[in-house]
């Protein structure tokens, strides 16, 4: 038993020695993952509304220690369904929603407000650019019924599903 636990070590610190802990990873953090819209007066359904919610996008690379190298990144966004879609099976059409963000990354072009649609490569953040280490903090924010009004649809618990796709340009 010795034997084999003595190899199993000789051979887990051999490797130790030879493997490199090199990581890069972008990542996007955000602080709610839930958001509710109640209209619960004429003026909402009238002029809509709108909330924000926090996110921060930060870059770790071990590959080039000591090399400060920027990554450019874009921040892609869109629905899971075709439609907004209510527990009582009423649906209201994508664009009642508009996402808007903004950011303290000087070099990136932010669009929007962007009316949400279930197609891939919506861009809502482009030449966002990260070097290791730093932390971009966006301000997504959420307009309901500001530009589609919702007077004359049925009440309903709407809900709806949003992809972010974070990536490298």
């Amino acid at each position: 038993m010795r034997k084999i636990v003595f190899t199993f070590l000789l051979i887990a610190m051999v490797l130790a020695l030879k493997s490199q802990n090199t990581t890069s990873r972008l990542s996007m953090v955000s602080e709610g993952e839930t958001l509710f819209f109640n209209f619960n007066s004429f003026e909402k359904y009238r002029n809509g509304m709108s909330l924000s919610t926090i996110a921060t996008v930060y870059f770790i690379d071990t590959t080039n220690v000591g090399v400060q190298t920027a990554l450019l990144w874009e921040l892609d966004v869109k629905a899971s369904t075709a439609n907004i879609v209510g527990d009582y099976g009423n649906t209201l059409p994508l664009s009642t929603i508009e996402i808007e963000v903004s950011g303290n990354d000087v070099t990136a072009l932010y669009n929007g407000p962007l009316a949400l649609t279930n197609v891939d490569n919506v861009h809502l953040v482009q030449n966002g650019a990260q070097t290791p280490g730093s932390f971009t903090t966006l301000t997504l924010t959420y307009h309901v019924g500001t530009t589609t009004p919702l007077l004359g649809e049925k009440p309903d618990y709407y809900f709806v599903d949003i992809l972010y796709t974070l990536q490298p340009q």
